[in-house]
């Protein structure tokens, strides 16, 4: 269960950084979408987006359909009129973001295992795009991990290699985690394909050319776990980097940054961590599948800069960003916890931050004493108490919520959602009725569009 888990996650967060430009990619000035969640601080808001809101979202209807090779999990991205996806079958792909024609694809690699679930894995990482210097020239990059645990960076034009870097040479090493782009680094999560049987770690390369120049391992040299396969988040205000990790494995001393939240400096030198408790860990399985978000609380008249993220243990939890080691501000039991997401019995889908509301999806859980297979929930920042929550009996929640001014969009099972972020009513579902259907990944909304992948191997483009 922890191998597919992976899958999940891969597939895959203070008002001043809600929406603020990713660097390199201007996001916030077209309504693109250019990297995983919208932008570094991982908020899952494009506060730039007009078309599609309350009153236009009921009338959302499906406008095309990509069929992939294999499960779209990973997040697509939009940027200038193109989407970019990756799926399991290791193609990465354009298509155009108005009719689904393909522009082109690019094979980057698959690992086949028996460790792995399925065994054979491809592109699971979501792509960033941003602009570097090739040869003298300012070039569009699509910055994406291949299934072969290759980091690459892709002519965003053509599809041709730019450079390609090895980052998990280990048998089971593999690339879950989808680039961070930041002042021309690129940071990426080191992970395994299977049961904490690689070493963990993140990697800092240069943009341009795709050399490694900062490397953080999670556990001692000789030992494995603390994987980190969700995705690095940035606070652009001070450079500090943000992640969790998972499990703990074979080592003969003490992991003292497997199943934490870890905070680093641009340079990726460790400045504060803190650890799930053992009586928090219901099970050996209690990874930190997520990807954080920063947002602010105003606790007793103070602002807090926060970072949050949930647990497979069904914990969310909310930190100040200056007292990481403390522990938690508070925590949110989400949905029962467990070792398995695609069973419903855990949590790996990261929040999304509009500046003021704070949207959790989760699991299976009890809502006015309902047990609900999924649900989507606004947060008050400040406490973790449920402002409103809604019961959704189609699936769990596996990816990310994502949101507009006015509509959050998540996926749970064979439906997609979109909610009104005032009072949670639904203002729309589509169910997919494809055989194999599941949205296991973060819904996009870009420029009038909901792009959302599905594990039937279809990219479905919804608009009014």
């Amino acid at each position: 269960m922890r191998r597919t888990a992976r899958l999940l996650a891969a597939a895959g967060i203070v008002a001043a950084l809600a929406g603020a430009p990713l660097s390199g990619a201007g996001a916030q000035t077209s309504g693109d979408w250019p990297t995983y969640l919208d932008n570094g601080a991982r908020t899952g808001y494009n506060i730039a987006e007009t078309v599609i809101k309350a009153a236009t979202a009921p009338d959302l209807t499906q406008l095309w359909a990509d069929t992939a090779g294999g499960a779209v999990s990973a997040e697509p991205i939009q940027v200038n009129g193109v989407v970019y996806y990756g799926s399991w079958d290791g193609d990465e792909r354009a298509v155009q973001a108005a009719t689904g024609s393909r522009l082109w694809s690019a094979f980057l690699g698959q690992t086949t295992h028996t460790s792995c679930s399925p065994p054979t894995v491809g592109v699971a990482s979501t792509a960033t795009i941003g602009t570097i210097t090739v040869n003298g020239t300012a070039t569009q990059a699509v910055f994406v991990a291949g299934g072969n645990s290759n980091l690459y960076a892709l002519n965003a034009s053509t599809g041709a290699v730019i450079w390609k870097t090895p980052l998990q040479t280990q048998l089971h090493g593999f690339l879950w985690s989808s680039p961070l782009l930041y002042h021309g680094r690129i940071y990426e999560g080191k992970a395994s394909c299977g049961d904490s049987d690689a070493r963990g770690g993140i990697s800092e390369l240069n943009a341009a050319t795709g050399t490694v120049e900062h490397a953080l391992y999670t556990v001692p040299r000789g030992c494995l776990g603390a994987s980190v396969w969700g995705s690095a988040t940035v606070d652009t205000a001070t450079g500090d980097i943000y992640f969790g990790t998972g499990n703990a494995s074979s080592c003969s001393s003490a992991e003292p940054l497997a199943v934490s939240v870890v905070k680093t400096d641009s340079s990726l030198n460790v400045l504060s961590s803190w650890q799930v408790p053992a009586s928090q860990r219901p099970t050996r399985d209690s990874d930190f599948g997520s990807t954080p978000t920063l947002f602010t609380a105003t606790i007793g008249g103070v602002v807090h800069q926060m970072v949050g993220l949930q647990n497979k243990n069904g914990i969310y939890y909310a930190f100040d960003r200056s007292a990481i080691s403390k522990g938690p501000l508070w925590h949110k039991q989400m949905a029962v916890g467990g070792a398995c997401p695609q069973c419903g019995k855990t949590d790996i889908s990261p929040s999304a931050w509009d500046g003021r509301h704070l949207f959790v999806g989760g699991e299976q859980t009890t809502i006015s004493g309902v047990t609900c297979a999924g649900s989507i929930r606004e947060l008050q920042p400040a406490t973790g108490d449920t402002a409103w929550a809604d019961c959704l009996q189609s699936g769990p929640v596996l990816g990310a919520v994502t949101a507009v001014p006015g509509v959050a969009f998540v996926g749970a099972g064979d439906t997609a959602y979109a909610v009104h972020t005032s009072t949670g009513a639904i203002l729309w579902s589509h169910q997919d009725t494809t055989s194999g259907s599941d949205f296991w990944g973060a819904p996009t909304i870009s420029n009038g569009r909901v792009y959302f992948g599905n594990q039937d191997g279809n990219l479905y483009a919804f608009g009014t």
